[in-house]
């Protein structure tokens, strides 16, 4: 697997019937977790429009639009702004219905959405279908130089193409040689008729390709990865381990039916966290190559690291590298309380350095050292000698001469925790820092507050417990306390009355 990389892929220039459940909110809130917020959701506003396409003998194509309004609702006005096109293609013998949390939480993101509720039978046209929605894309383009449309002067000119099952496949064929399309998105993707390997073999824009690891609607092997193999870079194969075929959607008897009769158990993974660690992932995606956010990228990287370190998903990830090529990472225990990383590169061209960064959490990383490229393959070894106790996870920020910046997969390694203890006497101002290892020696106090910022920092010249310091004034909460000792950062968690 290669995440080597940072998304600077091809620049091109040029809820609301139904509503997300709670369940999903609160799943969404948790997985967030510290990620920092990416603004602020706009109002959803709703319409129904049959377009007609006059090349195919003005050929109805209802469609259902959600986008950012003023006010949440139906036929709104649009926000201020222009939002870039999203086009959702639906699954066989669905519609529109079960994409609409798509719809609302792209929407709320500032995307201009299209699903359209065409081919929807059990005869489908794989080619109408694909062709109604690379007519959406070019259709609210023109909208926006449109004085009589809604979307007039709303419409940026970046699109990307996503569908699910039928809806993938079809999303191939619509996307191939088209230069309209700034991206694709596609869930368990289907093979189709004219072939969607085939025509992902002449996709040139980044592609994100979904899949389930429990699908036995549309095996990966038979289907997504031989898409995803077919696909030029830039691309990224992304796995939820014990995810569905219907999944990816809110519920249809179609395609749940479908589902039990080669799964009978259904999947492992529940639905709303398949949808909601999906969307985790889309979000990035969007925002980097149809909003053109640089920092986009790196968010899909650490977000991919995460999760798969966590066990939730598997894949891969192929896009325009940056000069270094990461081979391999890996920790080791050289000597007690400390805590070695070990890295080698395949290449390095225009390299700059290697950040090490650490956290207890793996989510809050901080920088720990810096390494010097060497512009060569290389091996490569830094020591923290001051870990923490407990969990210690690491990752490696690299960085090119050209700003460019991605970051390795995370790595872990856990210490066992000594016996510490920290508390308050009775004033409320001395702090007792104590352990039953009389034979440790302290090097220095750190706290911090609950947000993490720094309230106090106490030097010592190798002291052993029991360690008795005076506190400046502090607020009522909860802190946390490093105790260096003995070449580990031992974090203990106190609480000021």
């Amino acid at each position: 697997m290669n995440l080597f990389f940072v998304f600077e892929g091809r620049l091109r220039a040029v809820f609301f019937p139904l509503e997300v459940s709670i369940a999903a909110l609160v799943l969404f809130l948790a997985l967030m977790g510290s990620i920092p917020a990416q603004g602020q959701p706009f109002p959803v506003g709703t319409r129904t429009i049959t377009y007609q396409d006059p090349a195919r003998n003005n050929r109805n194509i209802q469609t259902y639009l959600y986008y950012p309004a003023i006010v949440a609702g139906s036929n709104q006005p649009v926000a201020s702004g222009q939002f870039p096109v999203v086009v959702i293609g639906h699954g066989f013998t669905m519609n529109y219905v079960p994409y609409v949390f798509w719809g609302n939480a792209l929407a709320e993101a500032g995307y201009i959405v299209a699903i359209p509720n065409t081919e929807t039978g059990f005869s489908p046209s794989h080619s109408a279908f694909a062709a109604d929605m690379a007519f959406l894309v070019e259709k609210l383009y023109s909208e926006n130089n449109n004085s009589n449309s809604p979307f007039y002067q709303h419409v940026q000119s970046e699109a990307c193409i996503m569908g699910h099952s039928m809806g993938g496949g079809c999303a191939y064929l619509a996307s191939q040689n088209n230069p309209n399309v700034s991206a694709t998105i596609t869930f368990a993707a289907a093979e189709t008729n004219p072939s969607a390997i085939a025509a992902a073999a002449n996709v040139t824009c980044p592609s994100l390709v979904f899949s389930g690891s429990a699908d036995c609607v549309t095996p990966p092997a038979q289907h997504q990865l031989l898409i995803y193999n077919a696909l030029p870079d830039c691309k990224a194969y992304l796995s939820l381990v014990g995810g569905g075929h219907c999944n990816f959607a809110n519920y249809n008897f179609n395609c749940w039916f479908g589902e039990t009769t080669c799964n009978p158990g259904g999947p492992p993974m529940p639905a709303d966290t398949q949808r909601v660690i999906s969307l985790l992932f889309v979000r990035p995606w969007l925002d980097r190559f149809l909003k053109n956010n640089y920092a986009a990228g790196p968010l899909f990287t650490t977000r991919f690291a995460q999760y798969e370190s966590a066990g939730k998903i598997t894949g891969s990830i192929a896009c325009t590298p940056l000069p270094i090529e990461l081979l391999s990472f890996r920790l080791s225990k050289p000597k007690s309380g400390s805590i070695r990383l070990e890295w080698r590169t395949g290449s390095e061209q225009g390299a700059y350095s290697f950040v090490v960064e650490r956290s207890a959490d793996g989510q809050r990383f901080e920088a720990i050292g810096v390494v010097r490229a060497n512009n060569a393959p290389s091996e490569y070894a830094f020591d923290d000698d001051r870990p923490f106790v407990g969990n210690n996870f690491y990752r490696l920020k690299m960085l090119a001469l050209d700003g460019r910046v991605a970051y390795s997969p995370m790595a872990h390694e856990r210490l066992e925790r000594q016996h510490w203890r920290a508390s308050l006497l009775l004033d409320g101002r001395t702090l007792l820092v104590y352990s039953d290892d009389f034979s440790a020696i302290v090097e220095g106090l750190t706290l911090y507050d609950a947000a993490g910022r720094l309230m106090y920092r106490q030097a010592l010249s190798g002291q052993p417990p029991p360690i008795q310091v005076n506190l400046p004034p502090l607020r009522s909460g909860v802190y946390c306390l490093d105790i260096q000792a003995n070449r580990f950062t031992l974090p203990v968690l106190i609480t000021i009355p």
